[in-house]
């Protein structure tokens, strides 16, 4: 128990450096009110293959856990974060630049949806809460892409039978290294069904300045 939580610690420790380090914002941005609030957080787990799990050829392929926050505004600006920890393996923290896109249900068995882009570090678990930095010793910053959609988590005990699940999307420059194919994946995204907790996403006011087309292709390249 000691020594999980001196892990804890020292992945708090970990991440609050590289905040520092990259220059996050520390407060709000001043747009007044949010348009959309997305909050969430508990237990996804993998709908395909990762290789912090070995590559497990069917399921279940492991779990990550997770957190997210954010503040969508009318002039399409967005101040938010998202957190995700394979156990054993890699945590990334990640704060939201860009609103690509919104997608707002139009039926009961339709969910509402943000598609963020963002900016990243992760910390390297497999031997302890190492940062990963670049050869400047600097943490290495890189962009990645989030789907988020608005449900509960499976395990949530009330929900009427058919209610869509939570469910997040992300690909990142980590995930990509050596492409797609090199990680079990066919199109280069991270998917995970919400096992316990959930994923929320309100829509405050009338937000005719923010697009709802879903946006298909993520502007992410790999890391050279």
């Amino acid at each position: 128990m000691e020594r999980a939580k001196t892990r804890a610690c020292g992945l708090v420790a970990v991440l609050t450096a590289a905040l520092a380090a990259a220059s996050i914002p520390a407060q709000a941005l001043a747009e007044g009110r949010p348009a959309i609030t997305v909050r969430g957080g508990g237990v996804g787990e993998f709908l395909d293959p990762n290789p912090c799990d070995g590559f497990q050829e069917a399921a279940p392929f492991g779990e990550s856990d997770f957190a997210v926050g954010a503040r969508i505004y009318e002039n399409g600006k967005i101040h938010g974060w998202f957190f995700c920890q394979v156990k054993g393996c890699v945590a990334l923290y990640g704060w939201f630049t860009d609103v690509l896109g919104i997608d707002r249900a139009d039926g009961p068995g339709d969910q509402d949806g943000v598609f963020l882009l963002g900016s990243a570090v992760f910390a390297d678990l497999t031997q302890g809460p190492d940062l990963v930095l670049d050869e400047n010793g600097d943490p290495v910053v890189f962009q990645f892409c989030i789907e988020l959609r608005e449900g509960p988590g499976a395990e949530k005990e009330g929900v009427p039978e058919g209610t869509p699940l939570g469910r997040f999307f992300y690909t990142d420059e980590v995930v990509l290294l050596g492409g797609p194919a090199a990680l079990g994946l066919d199109d280069g995204y991270d998917q995970e069904v919400v096992r316990t907790g959930s994923i929320k996403i309100d829509f405050k006011r009338a937000i005719a300045d923010i697009p709802f087309d879903r946006v298909e292709d993520c502007p992410v390249e790999p890391l050279e």
